[in-house]
């Protein structure tokens, strides 16, 4: 089961697969087939102003630019956030809405 915190291997119709932050839970995931996620970014963290952008482990997920994909469009689970930081991902989308 997809859940909140997971972190994928994701398709995203580019050359290379990204590392995404599931930011949906299982049940919005199976309501509406889809999965909100938040893409990891590459470059300097203060290239947008906190709290839009989350470090977990040396990796920047951007919640600004979350969007939706097919859950099928998720591929290995490499790894977990901690709740601290889903804290903090749940903080960002309270900002941007």
């Amino acid at each position: 089961m997809i859940d909140a915190g997971d972190i994928h291997l994701a398709d995203l119709n580019e050359e290379v697969r990204r590392r995404v932050l599931v930011v949906s839970n299982p049940r919005f995931n199976v309501a509406a087939g889809r999965v909100l996620i938040a893409p990891e970014i590459f470059g300097d963290i203060d290239e947008v102003a906190l709290p839009w952008r989350i470090e977990i482990e040396g990796a920047v997920y951007a919640v600004d630019f979350v969007r939706s994909i097919a859950g099928d469009r998720l591929l290995d689970r490499v790894g977990r956030a901690p709740a601290t930081a889903m804290a903090r991902v749940r903080r960002a989308m309270l900002h941007i809405a």
